[in-house]
């Protein structure tokens, strides 16, 4: 009971420090806010340690494929195989000739296909979702690799078996296909045009260095991987005292450590060699250098120097120095520049990796003519006040008290506390060392500043220069491999079957409690003011949500862009941005589909003086012609560089079949057409805004009464007149095949999607149904994309679906949709097609499939779980909608009752006859267009049918 009522009341910021017996560090935050846990194994090596290899991010892939126990049917008539397998790569690795290289990847192809005979695919991803896993996932960095998911709390036994497991003996099988995988990855990232930019530079910068290379490797180091180098990687640094276990949330820290010695306490004990640090060499001696960034009129330029790592004594007061120059709040000395329009925008920050850091300032000239030799010496002229002194005491303890506000947000909640301990554990820090930085950072005086900037601008500089053009593009070629057909799909391995008899108290999922969970006051007939109270810290965020959307009214995003730029009759912007920081607040607006939300947040004490600067925003702010022409250069810069960014292309076509004229991509309010309107009409919109139905969430430390009656006295509620009317954009209906391609004639990748145009699902029952189909069909490792289209033969990097659901409980009778996704590359598009398609025309059956399926929907709903920031918003948004209970209660009622036999209904009914519109973005000289249109007849899709005339 002592044990019960102490974890009842642990402050949930507390990290409890422990080591297992075997050298491995363990972070324990018990946080009973949300009803899930995060679970890391943070292992304290990353890509310097390989650098330019590509072994450490290869290495994580390979963790995924299960041990001698996971994932294998027979381990010891596996193994002969896989040595023999990697006996082959160390052999093509040192091999130039092609036609002998062609010849040990044909004899590795062969040997794959034996070896898939006693693999179990997604054993490891199929267990962790079975026992509350969600979000699995990792990510491999330039000093560290980590392997993380949220799970349930009841499940806590499992998830520390298994991924204590996985790290002591893991396997090297299924490489084929994760090979191919990274092929992908490599040329995902050639077709980002502003990833290659910024990898050319960190290339520059840190020349010499570990750190100047990719995560990823070199394109030759991708064709010659060597499983006996990635073994030796594994030897050297996945042992216990160079590895540590974080547990961020609701998890009962007295009493786990037995549990945590038991699992995580077999692994194998050692440190990590010891390498000399890492330090970076002068920048004196440079050249400009000049990096390609295909945007035609934008001058872009800028400044990197040497900084102090976050294990430095300067780096708080150097943090502060920079914030000084630039900050979030706009309040800087280089923010100045561009409030006042003398630059289109200055900026400053930092970059830390464990062993090195730089700090960078750049700027852009005013567009379109402006200068950027002026543009440079007004950035050196603000600096050089930076180093004399030239700033007030206040001004410096502004930026010390949202400094302390962004660290106490970074810290709040889970979803982002838990990478603050990630990072301090990787980059060698305690959490004290952590913690006392906030110390020290309400330590630093005018002298600490002005000595830091001195010590660090001073002249040691590289000059960075944009260039109109694009980098050439490294392409990673599909080896001509057969795919490795697995005959255990679904099997369970013997480990698999003994951890299931393991008993364990089912649980329902934990939903947002309408009733209980906020607290509701109806302030006007179109007022709903929804209350949750802050647990952690004295910061509050009050949230005015006015029901209406940028679907009704496409000018509101421009509307909070403008908002953002312009201060008030009594307050110019740069005032007004300093009245805020001088209380520690902010102010965000946003233009969703349905909602325009203004976010204001601070400290509470300050909630009064916060409320009367908002007040004057929206009711006396000021049109700035000079700003207006701001925005109007930024929308012809994003329309200039809409097309070099893939994602944005695929994202305009999906939306123009899915939506057809209703896409957002051809409603939203072009350059064209904002340059007709003016501040002062974007402004009256504003105003006309504040007459629709409004939900206010606040979270905060306050008594509901006194947050009521300020809000009452700064928001004018009388005029909220308009009852809230959603503007619906239905789903377009297909009733016949067809192809819709998009060319990209420098693409190396292809996207692919299928969408399904289905009935409407009126009931309860027939919408659980859908729920669980899509989580079987398209989501996570498990999923029959994932298993058929990745796992079995390699041909996609990134594959998923999902389905597509009228929001709003009156279109309950509207269509229904679903999209299935997947990126390949050129040379392998046409047969993902062709298996995408048949796994729609002849969808597998696995039991196996089924309850994995139903357990990952349970812990999606789990896991969804609003944290108190988002809780009043959640519920204000989810009653304006309809709902008078959370959306998926009802189904989490029902999926206890479904089984194999209701996915098999819903996709006989549903799915299997209905018409499949294809859609293809990709290179049209690399593809087969004439096999393309055995699909259907081929539509291809122009610039302005996506985008309209932008």
């Amino acid at each position: 009971m002592a044990s019960l009522l102490c974890a009842q009341h642990r402050n949930p910021l507390q990290v409890i420090e422990k080591q297992l017996s075997n050298g491995m560090q363990v972070w324990l935050n018990e946080d009973h806010t949300r009803p899930q846990v995060f679970g890391a194994v943070v292992v304290k090596a990353g890509s310097k340690d390989s650098p330019n290899t590509g072994i450490a991010h290869y290495f994580e892939h390979i963790m995924f494929k299960g041990t001698d126990k996971i994932g294998t049917v027979d381990y010891l008539s596996e193994k002969p195989w896989l040595d023999s397998i990697a006996t082959k790569y160390d052999e093509l690795a040192n091999t130039k000739d092609a036609i002998r290289r062609s010849q040990i990847q044909k004899d590795i192809n062969r040997l794959s296909r034996k070896a898939g005979e006693y693999a179990i695919p997604n054993e490891f991803e199929t267990l962790i979702q079975k026992f509350g896993g969600t979000g699995l996932n990792a990510y491999t960095s330039t000093d560290e690799t980590v392997y993380y998911n949220f799970f349930l709390p009841h499940y806590i036994d499992q998830w520390c078996e298994l991924n204590s497991e996985r790290l002591i003996s893991p396997v090297f099988r299924l490489f084929q296909g994760e090979l191919e995988a990274v092929y992908e990855e490599k040329n995902r990232a050639s077709d980002d045009v502003f990833r290659s930019a910024m990898d050319d530079i960190q290339r520059h910068i840190f020349a010499g260095t570990p750190y100047a290379y990719p995560i990823i490797g070199s394109t030759e180091s991708i064709k010659n991987p060597q499983l006996s180098a990635m073994s030796e990687f594994y030897q050297r640094y996945y042992v216990a005292g160079n590895m540590g276990l974080v547990l961020c949330g609701d998890i009962d820290a007295d009493a786990i450590m037995p549990l945590l010695e038991r699992t995580f306490g077999r692994i194998r004990p050692g440190k990590a060699p010891i390498s000399a640090p890492t330090h970076l060499p002068s920048f004196t001696n440079h050249d400009v250098f000049h990096v390609k960034i295909p945007v035609p009129v934008v001058k872009i330029a800028g400044y990197v120097l040497h900084a102090p790592t976050n294990r430095d004594p300067d780096y708080v007061p150097f943090t502060l120095a920079l914030a000084l120059l630039s900050n979030s709040e706009g309040t800087g000395l280089l923010d100045s520049l561009s409030n006042s329009h003398r630059v289109m925008m200055a900026t400053a920050g930092q970059m830390s990796f464990k062993d090195v850091a730089v700090a960078y300032f750049g700027y852009v000239p005013k567009l379109p003519f402006g200068s950027r030799k002026t543009a440079d010496r007004l950035c050196r002229k603000q600096i050089e006040k930076l180093k004399h002194g030239q700033f007030t005491d206040q001004a410096l303890e502004v930026i010390k008290q949202n400094s302390e506000k962004k660290r106490q947000l970074r810290l709040e909640g889970i979803d982002t506390r838990r990478f603050e301990m990630i990072n301090a554990m990787s980059h060698g820090l305690t959490w004290s060392d952590y913690l006392q930085q906030d110390q020290d950072l309400m330590r630093v005086t005018k002298t600490d500043i002005v000595r830091v900037t001195n010590r660090y601008f001073n002249g040691d500089y590289m000059q960075v220069v944009k260039r109109y053009g694009s980098n050439r593009k490294e392409k990673v070629a599909q080896p001509d491999y057969r795919p490795v057909t697995p005959k255990h799909a679904g099997t369970q391995s013997s480990y698999a079957k003994a951890l299931e008899q393991q008993s364990v108290k089912a649980v329902m999922p934990r939903l947002p409690d309408f009733d209980h969970d906020v607290k509701t006051v109806q302030m006007a007939p179109l007022v709903t003011f929804y209350s949750v109270p802050n647990p952690v810290n004295d910061l509050f965020k009050l949230q005015l949500i006015y029901h209406k959307g940028r679907r009704e009214d496409n000018r509101l995003t421009a509307v909070a862009d403008y908002l953002s730029l312009i201060g008030t009759y009594d307050l110019p912007l740069h005032r007004f941005r300093k009245a805020l920081g001088e209380l520690g607040a902010s102010i965000d607006f946003e233009a969703g589909n349905d909602a325009f939300t203004i976010t204001l947040s601070g400290f509470d004490r300050h909630l009064v003086p916060s409320l009367a600067l908002l007040r004057q925003l929206m009711t006396r702010a000021k049109a700035d012609p000079r700003m207006m022409k701001d925005l109007i250069h930024s929308a012809r810069i994003d329309q200039k560089t809409f097309f070099k960014v893939p994602v944005n292309i695929t994202n305009a076509v999906v939306n123009r079949v899915i939506y057809g004229s209703r896409s957002p991509y051809l409603t939203q309010l072009t350059a064209s057409q904002l340059k007709k309107m003016d501040g002062e009409a974007l402004i009256n919109i504003f105003k006309s805004l504040q007459t629709n139905e409004l939900s206010i969430a606040y979270s905060g430390r306050l008594n509901v009464d006194s947050v009521t009656e300020a809000v009452r006295r700064h928001v004018d509620l009388r005029q909220v007149t308009v009852p809230h009317s959603f503007t619906h954009r239905p789903l377009m209906t297909y009733d016949r095949p067809a192809v819709y391609f998009y060319d990209v004639p420098t693409a190396r990748q292809t996207t692919v999607c299928t969408y399904l145009s289905l009935p409407a699902m009126p009931t309860e029952q027939a919408r659980a149904r859908f729920a669980l189909w899509s989580q079987y069909f398209g989501s996570g490792m498990s999923s029959i994309l994932f298993q058929d289209i990745r796992e079995f033969r390699a041909l996609a990097y990134a594959v998923n679906g999902q389905r597509i659901m009228p929001s709003i409980i009156a279109h309950r009778d509207d269509p229904t949709g679903y999209l299935a996704y997947l990126g390949t590359q050129s040379d392998k598009t046409m047969q993902a097609i062709g298996v995408l398609d048949s796994l729609f025309s002849a969808m597998p059956l696995r039991e196996s499939g089924m309850a994995a399926a139903r357990q990952g929907v349970i812990n999606r709903i789990n896991n969804d779980y609003p944290d108190f920031r988002d809780m009043a918003r959640d519920i204000a948004l989810w009653r304006t909608a309809g709902y008078s209970a959370a959306p998926d209660k009802a189904l989490s009622e029902l999926l206890p009752h479904l089984s194999l036999s209701d996915i098999t209904s819903f996709y006989t009914n549903y799915v299997r006859k209905v018409p499949r519109v294809l859609i293809v973005v990709g290179n049209k000289r690399m593809l087969d267009m004439q096999k393309l249109a055995t699909f259907g007849p081929v539509i291809e899709l122009k610039k302005q049918l996506i985008v309209g005339h932008r």
